[in-house]
């Protein structure tokens, strides 16, 4: 415990013990989630991706996993989510493990950074050796126990979002305490890691874009007093920091960046203009957030209502209004109040890429997990201002820390199972589809198929024409055996949605339990047109191939799946019924033998296995 003395009397060792403690106690708070399911998301970046399935440690499979992934612009993450199969296969606590590792190391770089800043030249002398302590461990604290972070941590793929957060405070310290030395040889060594992580990041999401930014504006805040190292040629490195910008715009969006926006919205219900009148309000809205995070506000899929013009709603003209003097505030205070104007320049400059006209969903909570640190920073700073004596600061602030320690903990309660997460959307957006059909899916996949299809009904009175309640529905009805019903759906999911490879997959999968081979052999065939590289469309269409008796093809498109996935069970058993059918029984019992090895249960392989022994005699 904490005593007055020991309040005013801060020391490294007091430092050392309260992270440590910080870390257990965050790691205690999100142990509960360690194994909570795939969900969302996940699904195509991490469950359904081949290529971050790695059977063996080389370059060339990091690098697939890193470039080749459906988010190929993000290599870092994906390289992290290759490694944790590599080492865990699909089991997710050891993804869930990860995550929360990083989510602590956030903590600790955001109080060092808060640390060093406070004793930069434009803030030391600003503040008296107590606050100078005790604002960086309240603020780390406050904003890694905050509730708000759950979303970037307990949900598996915001990695991305977490990771490109890691590597941009570290670039940021790194300048900092690069700009700070007085060693030559130390400050290149800071300066090329500053330079290092801020690649790192940008490869980890295209959030870290605007790093070169923030370097820039943290120099202008805090460090132009350093005697030792004045920061000169301000032009070229901002001139530097725009084509940095530019470049990143090129990768990116390409030559023709409107037409790509705007290509975003072809399924949207609403306009690239009318996104950014909403966003003034969403940006409102997370402020909110973070300053009142009860579990019950907390949503993975808000259903946010779309601003139509400036009026309408009205709150619309009010948040920009707010948003506007809240930047003209800060520009204004630069030189008055460094901390405070750099603190609301952060906030809003780094919610302006996915809070602008690029056409992404329209909220996400995790989207504040980098804008919300230095907004914390700020707070906690204005209470050690405001609030005398220091120690009833403290007290009250550690009331807060309490109170964020419950409402985390309550809020991880919804990411221990996928059903209760969709349950916890659904009721907090029932207006909204998408998450009937999701919980449809969740319910689907523990085994109460009835519940399920009420909630893909439901979705689909909502939008008639959500084309993936359609293929969900089609699916469901046909693994029970009712194929006419599920054809419709998957059919109609098509027509909605035509270059969908899944859909084409699953029908060609319930046209095969029909007997109908030729026509699903079609729409296996157009799911691989789709994508070359899906692993189970490979294996059908081995399966339709071999029901017309062509065994050459099937063997060819089972040889692929194993290509992709060396331990797929289902695929080497399909190859070695059809090398069996072709007479080559001993190399039908290789392939036996490795489905037996990978699912040791897998009773068809098992009964084949022994088949076929009998025929090698």
């Amino acid at each position: 415990m904490i005593t007055h003395r020991d309040f005013s009397d801060f020391s490294v060792k007091n430092e050392t013990w309260l992270l440590l403690f910080l870390g257990v106690l965050v790691f205690l708070l999100y142990s509960s989630t360690l194994t909570g399911p795939f969900i969302f998301d996940d699904r195509p970046n991490i469950q359904e991706n081949p290529k971050i399935q790695l059977h063996r440690l080389s370059l060339d499979g990091l690098v697939k996993a890193g470039f080749e992934s459906p988010a190929n612009r993000r290599p870092v993450a994906n390289i992290s989510f290759a490694l944790n199969f590599f080492f865990h296969r699909f089991n997710v606590v050891g993804y869930h493990f990860v995550n929360i590792l990083v989510h602590i190391l956030n903590i600790f770089l955001l109080y060092f950074l808060a640390k060093t800043t406070l004793n930069s030249p434009a803030l030391r002398w600003r503040y008296d050796p107590v606050s100078l302590a005790w604002i960086p461990f309240f603020s780390a604290f406050i904003w890694g126990l905050h509730p708000l972070q759950t979303q970037s941590v307990s949900y598996i793929v915001q990695r991305m979002n977490s990771l490109a957060t890691l590597f941009y405070i570290l670039s940021i310290l790194l300048y900092a305490k690069g700009r700070l030395t007085h060693n030559a040889q130390s400050r290149r060594w800071l300066l090329a890691g500053c330079a290092a992580s801020g690649i790192l990041a940008v490869g980890s999401k295209e959030i870290a874009a605007t790093l070169p930014f923030f370097i820039i504006l943290y120099e202008w805040c805090f460090l132009q007093d350093s005697d030792h190292l004045r920061f000169k040629n301000k032009i070229l490195v901002l001139i530097g920091a725009v084509l940095f910008l530019i470049i990143l715009t090129l990768m990116y969006l390409g030559t023709a960046p409107m037409d790509l926006i705007l290509a975003a919205y072809t399924d949207r219900d609403h306009t690239a203009g009318q996104r950014v009148l909403t966003e003034f309000r969403v940006v409102i809205f997370y402020i909110s957030l973070i300053l009142w995070p009860h579990p019950s506000r907390l949503n993975l899929d808000h259903d946010f209502l779309i601003s139509t013009s400036l009026i309408d709603p009205i709150t619309t003209l009010f948040s920009l209004t707010a948003i506007v003097g809240a930047v003209g505030a800060a520009v204004y205070l630069v030189k008055k109040a460094p901390l405070i104007s750099f603190c609301i320049l952060w906030f809003f400059g780094n919610l302006v890429l996915e809070s602008s006209v690029i056409g992404l969903e329209t909220i996400f909570e995790h989207r504040t997990y980098l804008p919300s640190m230095m907004l914390i920073l700020m707070l906690v700073s204005l209470a050690f201002a405001v609030i005398k004596p220091k120690w009833l600061c403290a007290a009250l602030l550690s009331i807060l820390i309490i109170a964020a320690s419950i409402g985390t903990y309550e809020r991880n309660k919804v990411w221990t199972s996928a059903v209760a997460l969709w349950q916890d959307c659904v009721s907090k957006s029932p207006r909204k589809a998408r998450p009937y059909n999701n919980l449809g899916v969740a319910l689907a996949t523990a085994g109460q198929v009835e519940a399920a299809y009420e909630k893909y009904h439901i979705a689909l009175k909502i939008k008639p024409d959500y084309a993936l309640a359609h293929y969900n529905l089609g699916y469901t009805l046909a693994r029970q055996g009712n194929l006419d019903k599920g054809l419709f759906h998957l059919n109609e999911s098509l027509r909605l949605d035509p270059n969908n490879k899944e859909v084409h997959n699953d029908l060609g999968v319930a046209l095969i339990m029909q007997g109908r081979h030729d026509e699903a052999i079609y729409h296996l065939k157009e799911a691989l047109q789709i994508n070359p590289d899906y692993i189970r469309a490979h294996n059908n269409l081995g399966i339709a191939l071999g029901r017309e008796n062509n065994l050459t093809e099937a063997v060819y498109h089972y040889k692929e799946a194993l290509r992709l996935d060396p331990e797929y069970a289902e695929a080497h058993n399909n190859l070695g019924h059809a090398l069996q059918r072709q007479g080559k029984f001993k190399a039908a019992h290789h392939h036996f033998g490795e489905a037996l090895r990978i699912d040791p249960n897998y009773t068809a392989a098992r009964k084949n296995f022994t088949d076929n022994q009998q025929s090698l005699k």
